[in-house]
């Protein structure tokens, strides 16, 4: 990767604010983290000089998972809600176990799956009750419809954020920071559609093929997936098969492809190809269920040693587990029309063939294969970009979710750990050997990735208070009295 300059922009004239840590992104990520702070009585901690939450949304909680159209989640309800079962919330939102409609609504079918705007719904209420608690009670600033433009690293190891309001992108402000948790949600690209395929070993999709990300289609409703696709269908009287091709086979991607073959069955779709590179795996609570199913358990490489769990980070869930099982057994998703093929293009020679054989006859090809980070630009003092290193799943990190440059060094004070830039399955926090992506999931974040962060957080302001007492020592007047720090300027509430 080739280092870049990036221009911090002025400030308009304002004074830098300062803050002892800044959170860059609410969704379910950065208030897991700002949950678990609350809940183990830390929060005052992290915010010693002043905390800021920056997002571009104006609410805030649940990031995009509201946005997703009858996309059922990969946990059961009562996994969301132990996110918000603490005595340290009673006086927060406590209530909402007695009177929110949603929440006796999820408890009142606990081990069902929630449809993902629920979740959403119920993550953004909770969160928004949590930060008005925060602002009123501690040195809690925030704003909204604000997106991070760039971040930079200066010589003394602190953060410069530079962003801007939404609604006014020519103002650019500024604000300071001794650390920076940063969760901006994942992304997917068309254009890694051809990366993907040489990935495999196969041909890219010819120049006249629709692309589409499931990220983006999931987002549409009925008559949107209908008026997208029904133009790049033939009509029955042509004789050829109209044909959608998915690349993945994660959870998004089955969901993705329920959603064609129910939405489109009517209007012409004959075909789904499902292109995955790795097994199908399905998840069980237990080995005896696995294999009471009829599931073959390799206890080695498929159970997680601290749940005990098998195929835990890997294994399809709920609603996608039962779509997989009906397209393994019947070739369809139950009840719908469109012919359904699974082709592993990393088994061989002969899927490799009939994998580009189906790419180079669809009518549209569909990235569900993973999230990329979203992340903003990151330079060092001189605004030269400090490139990071990239692996299956997305940004490298340390086992306090700070990402390693190049060289394989920890950017100090910086954490990230949401989509695109989780952490890999270690001793500590489990999962099943064969798993080598990232583990994602609000309860985890909630739980063992936001203590992480929590704990690499609060080293990196404890050094940074030694290194400023030091300084202060260092400079004192003549008289022996050191410099304090300047009096923090907040933030206009009302932006």
């Amino acid at each position: 990767m080739q280092s870049s300059t990036a221009k911090i922009p002025e400030s308009s004239g304002n004074v830098p604010v300062d803050y002892s840590c800044v959170l860059c992104g609410a969704g379910p990520a950065g208030m897991g983290f700002l949950f678990y702070a609350f809940k183990s009585g830390k929060l005052a901690e992290v915010a010693r000089n002043g905390l800021l939450i920056i997002d571009k949304r104006v609410s805030l909680g649940a990031g995009k998972l509201g946005d997703y159209v009858n996309v059922t989640g990969n946990s059961v309800a009562k996994t969301f809600l132990a996110c918000l079962e603490h005595e340290r919330f009673d006086d927060v939102f406590g209530d909402l176990r007695e009177y929110n409609a949603l929440h006796k609504k999820m408890a009142a079918d606990p081990d069902g799956a929630p449809l993902l705007t629920e979740v959403g719904e119920l993550l953004t209420l909770a969160a928004e009750r949590l930060i008005a608690h925060l602002v009123e009670h501690s040195d809690v600033d925030v704003l909204r419809g604000h997106e991070i433009d760039v971040i930079r690293r200066g010589k003394d190891g602190r953060f410069e954020i530079a962003h801007h309001d939404t609604r006014k992108p020519s103002v650019r402000r500024l604000v300071t920071s001794d650390t920076v948790v940063m969760n901006l949600g994942g992304t997917q690209r068309v254009e890694e559609v051809d990366e993907l395929c040489r990935t495999l070993d196969i041909p890219s999709p010819g120049n006249g093929v629709m692309i589409r990300t499931s990220d983006d289609l999931l987002r549409l409703t009925k008559k949107q997936l209908v008026d997208t696709f029904a133009p790049v269908f033939a009509p029955a009287a042509a004789r050829r098969t109209n044909r959608i091709t998915v690349i993945g086979g994660s959870h998004s991607a089955f969901t993705m492809t329920e959603r064609l073959a129910t939405d489109l069955g009517g209007v012409g779709l004959d075909e789904i190809s499902i292109i995955h590179r790795s097994p199908i795996r399905l998840f069980f609570e237990t080995e005896d269920e696995a294999r009471a199913w009829g599931y073959t358990v390799n206890p080695a490489s498929d159970i997680c040693p601290v749940t005990k769990r098998v195929n835990r980070s890997s294994g399809l869930r709920y609603r996608a587990f039962e779509i997989a099982c009906s397209v393994m057994s019947h070739g369809r998703v139950a009840g719908t029309k469109p012919r359904i093929e699974l082709i592993d293009a990393a088994s061989g020679e002969a899927e490799q063939g009939r994998a580009a054989i189906r790419l180079t006859h669809s009518c549209a090809v569909i990235h569900g294969a993973g999230y990329g980070p979203n992340m903003s630009a990151l330079v060092d003092h001189r605004g030269v970009t400090i490139p990071l290193q990239f692996c299956q799943g997305g940004i490298e990190v340390d086992r306090f979710g700070r990402p390693l440059d190049i060289t394989g060094k920890a950017i100090r004070g910086l954490f990230t750990f949401g989509l695109g830039a989780g952490f890999r399955p270690d001793p500590e926090i489990g999962s099943e050997a064969a798993f080598t992506g990232r583990i994602y999931g609000v309860w985890i974040f909630h739980h063992d990735i936001g203590g992480r962060i929590l704990e690499g957080v609060l080293k990196a302001l404890a050094e940074k208070a030694v290194m400023r007492e030091t300084e202060m020592i260092s400079t004192a007047d003549d008289d022996g009295n050191a410099s304090s720090r300047p009096t923090r300027n907040r933030i206009d509430q009302r932006r």
